[in-house]
């Protein structure tokens, strides 16, 4: 194991962000907890001046550990020079999603190249991961894909630990390290074919911290973006547009999939469900589009100290609660309650009540959220299609999910799984022209105007202030078919 000398003055916060400074940020050595210490994975063994146990510590070590010299480096703050012994453990391999079912991509490419290059550049810039694919503008092959975690978790895998790390001074840091990652992907484009423009979706923090814009107003209620119209701005040499976003929690890659999926052209009433760090919800047609985002923690992107994901604990949640092991309150039996119920490979995963919690608090959220679209809308009856994005929808088994509640059970029959429709409009919207994003005619100014089109009609709602969330968070937070 590594060991790292550092005198007093050189820690000057906590000593994981001295080992940040020092070491490459690329490595998969850090927490994925934004530093509060509630993950645990920033373990450190000190050799020499250890300081005090935090209230983390205690949860994490035993007493042995403890006069061994363990310690988080997230909350250790040393007050003298010290000796550490890098033990962080790794998160899980993310499985990154870089296909779409929507079947739009090929339908987008109608018409010629013009005068420059016939290859573009789409990124998905998410929180958890970022792809990048290299397109042929005119059929469609994706001509060679690069995909990487996004280096920014070492400050935490939901954006609000993000946001908070910028408002601490490290936005600079989170800006470079994601600089890094897509110019080292565009490089590698670079040596298997010429390109030209460069199109990248993503929620509207990233693009803040992408673009190096302020973000104070969006780590803070009233969540006020900064900025988030369509804009221009060149990357490796190459011409990029960073599309739009509609509200803080509903973001340029919830656009681009509403782009991808056409629901701003259908006559039917259509939802879009994106579940991630955030559940992100779309209801509407041509005629208006209403938005909302709701938190879920890290209840779908992977819980249980992130080594089950969040397909696998839905299922088990289902299994869990047919089985008797839990009841509909969520509530393990005995001995579970008392010793945990053991799951996954060789049972080598235990899970906890507070794991149960936080899945039953994300799924209620949900399952509220979509409940009230519906009713401001008078869905219930005329929803035609429930479109299920990202990894989680992927590979969700909606049978399970709905008989947990994480759906409301009338939408089971009605739901498709769409994959990275984030990537799949970026694509649309690359094929969909020659130039940037602004002033065009032709087939480059059609795109942006369909983009312009579901911003236009497109109103977001806040879930917290409306009257009945409380009362619809509460019954949902019942395990079983809603």
């Amino acid at each position: 194991m590594k060991r790292l000398y550092f005198a007093r003055r050189d820690v000057t916060g906590t000593l994981l962000d001295a080992i940040l400074a020092r070491e490459t940020v690329g490595q998969r050595t850090y927490g994925l907890c934004g530093g509060r210490g509630a993950c645990g994975k920033c373990r450190v063994r000190f050799l020499s001046g250890a300081p005090l146990p935090s209230a983390a510590d205690r949860r994490f070590f035993t007493p042995d550990e403890l006069r061994a010299g363990f310690r988080l480096a997230c909350t250790a703050r040393p007050a003298a020079d010290c000796e550490v012994e890098i033990c962080f453990t790794k998160g899980p391999e993310q499985e990154i999603l870089t296909v779409s079912e929507t079947g739009m991509i090929n339908r987008a490419g109608e018409g010629e190249p013009g005068t420059g290059v016939s290859r573009f550049c789409a990124v998905d810039l998410g929180t958890t991961t970022v792809v990048m694919q290299l397109v042929d503008k005119i059929t469609g092959d994706i001509l060679y894909t690069y995909a990487f975690e996004n280096p920014q978790r070492m400050y935490g895998t939901d954006v609000l630990s993000r946001l908070s790390a910028a408002a601490d001074g490290k936005g600079e840091l989170l800006r470079t390290v994601v600089m890094d990652g897509l110019e080292k992907g565009l490089a590698e484009m670079e040596r298997r074919a010429d390109f030209g423009e460069i199109v990248i979706s993503g929620n509207t923090a990233m693009g803040h911290l992408l673009l190096g814009y302020p973000t104070e107003s969006l780590g803070r209620a009233p969540f006020v973006p900064y900025d988030i119209k369509c804009r221009q701005f060149l990357l490796a040499g190459h011409p990029a547009v960073l599309l739009p976003g509609i509200s803080a929690f509903v973001g340029a890659d919830i656009v681009s999939g509403i782009y991808a999926c056409e629901m701003a052209e259908q006559e039917d009433l259509c939802l879009f469900l994106d579940l991630g760090t955030n559940g992100e919800m779309a209801l509407g047609n041509r005629e208006g589009i209403l938005c909302t985002a709701t938190a879920t923690g890290s209840a779908f992107e992977g819980i249980v100290s992130a080594r089950m994901t969040g397909t696998d604990i839905t299922a088990l949640a289902y299994a869990m609660l047919q089985d008797g092991v839990m009841d509909e309150t969520g509530l393990l039996q005995e001995p579970w309650f008392t010793e945990g119920y053991r799951a996954g490979a060789e049972q080598g995963i235990l899970i906890s009540q507070q794991d149960i919690r936080e899945l039953q608090m994300a799924k209620a959220a949900v399952c509220a959220g979509v409940s009230i679209l519906l009713d401001q809308t008078d869905g219930w009856g005329r929803l035609s299609r429930v479109f299920l994005a990202g990894g989680f929808g992927y590979y969700l088994d909606v049978e399970k999910a709905a008989g947990i509640g994480l759906i409301p059970a009338v939408l089971e029959k009605r739901c498709k799984a769409v994959g990275n429709t984030s990537l799949a409009g970026a694509i649309c919207y690359g094929r969909r022209g020659q130039g940037m994003c602004a002033g065009e005619t032709g087939r480059s100014r059609l795109r942006e105007e369909a983009l312009e089109h579901i911003v236009r009609i497109s109103t977001s709602l806040n879930l917290a202030k409306q009257p009945q969330f409380a009362e619809r968070y509460v019954e949902a937070m019942r395990f079983g078919r809603m």
